[in-house]
């Protein structure tokens, strides 16, 4: 919230990204497998629809937000899940992200809001006039209704469970289906709304608490104490300012 609101006040960053550190090339290999991913898919019988399709969300206190789906999923009868199409997206995450994400087979909360968010919201693109002004959990498609909400996961690196005799190779796609209604999407957006207070009143929120998840808080055993792992210039490009305005 704090580094969002940074944003909005339009705060240079203080700390952007080393080159040795890679940023760029993992951000370029998450968009490389997902074209590699959407191309298997298609090979596969399944139709893809609508990618990169603009959205637009309304906050509860009427703010518009935009947002670009991945695209929707066409599955054909027969087939695991068929007879529906499901919005989806594609996430490259890490080695040890995805085993979570395959040992629970359930959808990171951020993914969860993301693609929550685009269930409910309206189709703002001229380039698909057919479903402009529609809102995209009604859209249909030769007939075939919507099915749900579906994250495709692919790990960054070789996954494996174990290890010795009982190493475990894991496959390499992850696919887990889901769905959220109404309320739960119009109290992620209240995350916008309170950006916005914070704008206007030209206020900034506080440092997020150590044990706080989204700086990946967690309890460090050997100082025993919460630590913030991502509360430092190396996961924050605002961190310098961050701490000037604290």
């Amino acid at each position: 919230m704090r580094e969002a609101v940074l944003h909005g006040m339009e705060v240079p960053q203080s700390n952007p990204p080393k080159p040795e550190w890679g940023t760029q090339i993992t951000f370029n290999q998450g968009h490389d497998a997902e074209d590699r991913v959407l191309e298997y898919l298609r090979g596969s019988g399944i139709t893809i629809a609508c990618e990169q399709m603009t959205v637009e969300s309304t906050t509860p206190m009427g703010i518009k937000i935009p947002g670009h789906i991945d695209g929707i999923m066409i599955i054909p009868d027969g087939m695991p899940m068929g007879g529906y199409w499901y919005l989806f997206d594609v996430k490259t995450i890490s080695n040890y992200g995805y085993r979570m994400v395959v040992e629970k087979d359930k959808a990171s909360e951020n993914h969860r809001r993301q693609l929550g968010i685009y269930k409910h919201a309206v189709v703002n693109d001229d380039r698909f006039e057919e479903c402009k002004g529609q809102k995209v959990e009604d859209l249909t498609f030769n007939g075939v209704q919507f099915g749900g909400l579906l994250v495709l996961y692919h790990p960054k690196e070789r996954p494996v469970v174990g290890w010795g005799d009982k190493k475990e190779e894991l496959d390499r796609l992850h696919f887990v289906a889901f769905d959220v209604d109404m309320t739960d999407a119009e109290m992620y957006l209240d995350f916008f709304d309170e950006i916005q207070l914070h704008l206007d009143d030209n206020r900034l929120p506080p440092i997020p608490d150590a044990g706080d998840e989204m700086v990946w808080g967690g309890y460090d055993t050997k100082a025993k104490k919460y630590k913030a792992r991502r509360c430092n210039s190396r996961w924050c490009t605002r961190y310098t300012v961050c701490k000037q305005n604290a």
